[in-house]
């Protein structure tokens, strides 16, 4: 690889570093669909990280806050960071130290879409719970907060 290879990657990345938080992977792919050498990618992003430019636990913080504010669940918001290969414990570390009430969220989510009106069958209960199953809340909490009801 030529030397501007490795200045192309390097603005490359401070581009998209300038735009939001990205996660290691994520920022590789990008890399490796613009044609540029894996190794040399790699290296970039690595020196990066090693600067705190670029870091996986922000931009978990990141995916956690932007998917609370639009009322999407904890099992779900995991299962994007697994997806965008972050480290288990960069998860759990990005969750915890966001302090959600996930009870609260379910609510909140709960009645922005039905309102305050309980269902009036079962097909329609279990059209609710496949909504809030999809956002990413559990079986557990969906239950909990029927019960309530």
């Amino acid at each position: 690889m030529t030397d501007n290879d490795s200045k192309n990657i390097k603005y490359s990345i401070t581009k998209y570093l300038s735009m939001r938080e990205h996660g290691y992977h994520e920022l590789l792919k990008k890399l490796l669909a613009k044609g540029y050498d894996k190794a040399l990618c790699e290296e970039r992003i690595k020196q990066f990280s090693e600067a705190d430019i670029q870091s996986d636990l922000r931009f978990a913080e990141m995916i956690v806050r932007s998917r609370v504010a639009k009322g999407v669940g904890e099992k779900r918001i995991r299962n994007e960071l697994i997806q965008q290969e972050v480290a288990g414990e960069l998860i759990e570390q990005a969750i915890v130290e966001q302090e959600i009430d996930w009870d609260a969220l379910l609510l909140q989510v709960a009645l922005k879409k039905f309102g305050r009106k309980p269902a009036k069958d079962w097909q329609e209960q279990q059209k609710r719970n496949r909504f809030l199953l999809y956002r990413g809340f559990s079986h557990e909490q969906i239950n909990a907060l029927q019960s309530q009801s």
